[in-house]
Order: structure tokens, then sequence, then C-alpha cells
């Protein structure tokens, strides 16, 4: 009986330990669209063109960085699961971090330049949306050298 009961109490712990590995690699996926005519302002022509609206659920690791980047279109960010630690640039300088916990969302500006990172402790799961001009070739991201942090 009491073999019985530790056999049990092991195939659970695997279990567990089989869907937090799951939970904590899920792969990345991307959706994408077409929208006819978007305006990206000073990212632009100067008026509406096609562009190419993506929506993306990733999963951050503890320590993962999402380097510093600007998008050429807005962007939404949705923190499902975890934290996540936004920072801009403001004048070449570093911003305040800024904390982003689960069920909370920010918006990145087109032009705005920021580092997004997972602080940990655990895995960290986001919605992300995006528009971008249709053929940029520098598709959802711009990634530029990184600001004077002090």
């Amino acid at each position: 009986m009491q073999r019985t009961i530790r056999n049990v109490g092991l195939i659970s712990l695997a279990i567990i330990v089989l869907a937090g590995s799951a939970f904590g690699f899920s792969t990345i996926f991307t959706f994408q669209g077409t929208v006819t005519s978007y305006d990206f302002g000073t990212f632009g022509p100067g008026y509406a063109v096609p562009g190419t609206v993506e929506i993306q659920a990733f999963t951050m690791k503890p320590g993962d960085v999402v380097p510093w980047h600007y998008h050429t279109g807005l962007s939404y960010v949705i923190v499902v699961h975890g934290t996540l630690t936004e920072q801009d640039s403001v004048g070449g300088q570093c911003g305040v971090p800024t904390l982003n916990g689960p069920g909370s969302a920010f918006v990145e500006a087109a032009g705005r330049i920021h580092t997004v990172s997972n602080p940990g402790p655990g895995a960290a799961i986001i919605y992300w949306a995006t528009v971008f001009p249709q053929g940029d070739p520098n598709g959802d991201a711009v990634f530029v050298t990184p600001p004077n942090c002090l």
C-alpha cells in the first residue's frame, strides 16, 4: 500500500513538472493580416498606405530581454502572466523602469525607443499587437544602439 501511494505521488509530481515545463517553454505564435489604409505619420509617406497587423503571444523566461528598439507603428502589450519591466529612452538617457504585472497593459507609440525584460522570478506570457508599413524591411521592430544608462 505504501509503495502504491509513493508511485502515485511520483507520477503526480512528474505530471506537474512536465506541465510546468510545457508552460515555461511555450512556442511563439504569430498571426498577420493586411489593412488597406493606415496613416503611419512620420514613419510613412505622409498619407495612408497599406499596413501589416501582427498579433503575437509568447513567453519570456526570467532574465530574457528584448533589446532597445522602436516600432514604426503603434503597439499594444498585455501581460497575461508574470511580470515585465519596460524602460524608455528619454533624450538619449534611460527613463525610470516600469514594472507591469498580470492583467496590466501598456502602449508603445511609434518611434518610442524602449526595452522590455522579465525580472522573474517566473516566466511571463505576453500578448502583443502592432501595425507596421506593409513590406517594411525592418518588420515590426527597429533595433537601436542602447542609450546612456548611468
